[in-house]
């Protein structure tokens, strides 16, 4: 019985080639393009899955407040919290803490800058159990780390690296205990080196005690089998009572949560994320539009067999005569379902499997270098295959059962549930086209608004990590800038801690109050660093005072501050600040004298808040960076000049720079994915519902041929008749747009709620996204309807 089903399927379906194909494209199209979104949503949900029991991992993030506002709210914590929790906490199987720094890492002759290392307590590898490749991961003692497989190649050559000595920021020995293998890139944990952060007691950088007073520190803490998330965490809230009454003598509060490890990669708008790259809203809405994509596809197929129904009727009515049931009736139509959507499939995978890297590069997606089970992106592809059949299959298949030889319902009939799949076809792709363009515009916005600095021209390089423990770092500095300021390529120079488009250290940042106004803002100030170069390097508009003095020795203490920092601390105009001091909160009675107060401008993406800075004239603590701009078009001469100048003051250091603005839009790299994948879905989504609309609509001509035919023998002209034809689809698309408009409307406005500053929701977007799907459409079925209309009415009336 099933042999004859599945024949009688295969030859229904090759015996209505043209209509097989149509289906067969749509059901392509739809699946290829959501086994991609698929393969993209799986990626970012997997982040750090590859960890033993990743379940059990959970970050304590940290939240500060004071009189009920937020101080503080932020991925980092105390260090004396690593030490409680070891000792005071039986449910914690293991903990560790970390930091994270870019450094310049040397072994003999060769060297790099800017090195992602991870500084960690002992134990942290219990917490992160990294695959070795060689050797062991070892931080009990100071001046111990480990290299990842690509960094001690790159580094150490041919060499084995265990036991080796490299250089870190020129101070630091460190000996390579181990080598692990390189770490799938869906994970958070992006260092390439990992080092015992003992090196910088024993160096006096900071205090063997348990410090509760700052933040800084990543803690991390594994869970035993069985352990309660919500138990441990009340425990550990239990600390700020014991170890932090210190905060209640400036009325504040403090408490911890658990982040889940599986979490850490998403976006949620907290201070001192490490490797959260990712809106969990806009991957949430693009796993909708896959499946409206595929729903899209599924209401092609329900439409075209439906409407392909007229021709069969007499092969129905047939069948029934001779003593087919209503569920034999069922079973072809699941049947060609099944074939359709089995061959639809295996196309789609196979397109895949062939073209997944190249899509993945288009998108920048690290995927060859993921850890991903493909088992479970083919499960899902199953069940929604699965899903495909069954929905396809029901309507077609009870529509067919009320067939009957000689009755009227042998006429196309359900005209109104196929107009109204056809409406929401409609609807989806002007949602998808709008969505498209306001990202679009969401993206053009951030990336073309005044920040309040001008970053075009502006080079920022590493600043030479060989000097670090120099103390005439300074005065190698000044030469450096005296050397590069004489070629007329370069207009100005400054030194920063940190730099547009990058977080402030977590070296940089401590709280202001101002006595003389009462001004005690509880907020954290981000200290940065810069010379008198500072304000003609990135175009900052001075809105009071002076700038930096060139002697060094004129801007001992003095600061500078932006408006954001201004306000808080109590002033109410710009030129109130200059002359006036300021002191940090705590025991430190050094008064700092503001010097000039500059206009905000944006250091990070539009994604967050304008806050306040504090400049010094004193060098960077760490290499920092430098900012150079340039007064020339020729880049290429530029740079070479460039690094011909630093050869010759920092021979041992390689000169590494970036452009700062395109630094700065790196920022926006997950927003611009998006939007790829977003102009990709609706170009998709158009052409699948052009496909369905065309093979209705040739369904839709024959029926009304006759009436075509006595139209214009009683003298109905060309344009009349494909005036008739095309109300019936101006029709359809104007309830689409109805419908599209408030959906589409507040999907975005929620989306744009992620950013701090967005574009507007105008109205020429829904009024150009309804145009343009209707001119689709009506180009779609011009064509069908002028062969309609220009068609012999003879043909269709000879055989009455």
């Amino acid at each position: 019985m099933l042999k004859i089903i599945l024949l009688s399927a295969v030859r229904s379906l090759l015996k209505y080639k043209q209509m097989s194909i149509i289906n067969l494209l749509g059901l392509v199209f739809g699946l290829t393009s959501f086994l991609f979104i698929v393969q993209y949503v799986v990626y970012e949900y997997s982040f750090d899955s590859f960890f033993e029991k990743s379940e059990n991992v959970y970050r304590v993030n940290w939240k500060v407040t004071k009189q009920g506002e937020t101080i503080y709210n932020g991925a980092k914590s105390p260090r004396g919290l690593f030490y409680a929790i070891r000792e005071e906490i039986p449910e914690v199987e293991a903990n560790g803490c970390a930091y994270f720094e870019k450094c310049q890492v040397l072994f003999e002759d060769t060297y790099y800058a800017n090195q992602d290392i991870l500084w960690v307590s002992e134990d942290f590898e219990k917490v992160f159990p990294i695959e070795m490749a060689e050797g062991i991961a070892d931080y009990s003692r100071p001046r111990l780390g480990i290299i990842s497989e690509t960094a001690a190649k790159a580094l150490f050559h041919n060499t084995d690296p265990v036991g080796k000595i490299m250089i870190v920021n020129g101070e630091m020995n460190i000996e390579i205990t181990g080598v692990f293998k390189n770490l799938p890139s869906n994970t958070h944990l992006t260092a390439q080196y990992f080092v015992s952060y003992k090196t910088w007691i024993e160096m006096g950088a900071m205090s063997d005690r348990a410090d509760w007073r700052g933040g800084g520190w990543w803690n991390y803490i594994r869970l035993k089998e069985g352990a309660s998330p919500e138990q441990t965490l009340a425990k550990i809230n239990g600390f700020t009572a014991a170890y932090m009454g210190h905060l209640a003598n400036d009325n504040r509060k403090a408490s911890f949560t658990l982040q889940p490890l599986n979490d850490l990669h998403f976006i949620k708008g907290i201070d001192g994320e490490m490797g959260a790259i990712t809106n969990f809203s806009s991957l949430v809405n693009l796993i909708i539009v896959a499946l409206f994509m595929m729903l899209i596809a599924w209401i092609n197929y329900v439409n075209l067999s439906t409407a392909h129904a007229q021709t069969r009727s007499l092969q129905i009515s047939m069948r029934k005569l001779v003593g087919a049931s209503n569920m034999h009736i069922w079973h072809q139509s699941l049947a060609e379902s099944f074939i359709l959507n089995l061959v639809a499939f295996l196309i789609s995978y196979l397109f895949y499997l062939v073209f997944k890297n190249t899509i993945a590069g288009l998108f920048n997606i690290p995927l060859k270098q993921a850890d991903i089970s493909q088992g479970f992106i083919l499960l899902i592809l199953l069940a929604i295959v699965t899903a495909g059949i069954l929905f396809s299959s029901i309507y077609y298949g009870i529509y067919l059962t009320r067939i009957n030889y000689g009755s009227e319902q042998n006429k196309v009939t359900g005209g109104r549930f196929k107009k109204g799949l056809v409406i929401v076809q409609m609807a989806l792709s002007i949602i998808f086209l709008i969505s498209t363009i306001v990202v679009y515009k969401q993206i053009s916005f951030m990336k073309n608004k005044d920040l309040g600095i001008e970053l075009d021209g502006v080079i920022i390089c590493t600043g030479p990590a060989s000097l670090n423990p120099d103390p005439q770092k300074r005065q190698k500095y000044q030469a450096f800038k005296n050397d590069i300021l004489s070629y007329a390529g370069f207009a100005s120079v400054t030194f920063n801690l940190f730099v547009p488009g990058v977080e402030p250290s977590g070296l940089g940042h401590s709280e202001f109050h101002n006595p003389a106004k009462g001004a005690v803002p509880g907020v954290t100030f981000f200290e940065n660093n810069a010379d008198e170069g500072f304000m003609n390097t990135y175009n900052i508009n001075l809105l009071a005072g002076k700038n930096f003095d060139l002697a060094q020795n004129q801007n001992f203490n003095d600061v500078i501050i932006n408006e954001t920092a201004l306000n808080l601390l109590g002033f109410e105009n710009p030129e109130e600040a200059p002359g006036r001091w300021i002191f940090r909160r705590g025991n430190d009675t050094t008064r700092y004298e503001i010097i000039g107060v500059v206009a905000d401008f944006h250091n990070e993406g539009l994604q967050k808040p304008i806050y306040p800075i504090v400049w010094n004239n004193n060098y960077p603590r760490e290499f920092g960076y430098f900012a150079i701009r340039v007064n020339t078009k020729n880049i290429n001469e530029t740079t070479a000049q460039l690094q011909t100048v630093w050869n010759r003051h920092y021979t041992k250091d390689k000169l590494d720079f970036v452009f700062a603005d395109q630094q700065f839009n790196r920022q926006y790299e997950s927003e611009s994915r998006y939007s790829r994948f977003y102009l990709w879905l609706t170009f998709l989504s158009i052409s699948i519902a052009s496909i369905g609309l065309y093979g209705l609509i040739l369904f839709y001509l024959v029926k009304r041929e006759k009436e075509i035919g006595i139209r214009k023998i009683n003298g109905a002209t060309i344009a009349q008749v494909m005036i008739l034809l095309n109300k019936e689809i101006a029709k359809w698309v104007a309830t689409a747009f109805i419908v599209a408009i408030p959906v589409a409307w507040f999907a975005m406005y929620k989306w744009l709620q992620n950013f701090s500053y967005k574009t507007s929701l105008t109205w020429w977007i829904f009024i150009l996204c309804g145009l343009v799907v209707f001119a689709i459409a009506l180009l779609t079925v011009s064509w069908q309807s002028w062969r309609a209309a220009t068609r012999n009415p003879v043909e269709s009336l000879r055989y009455e």
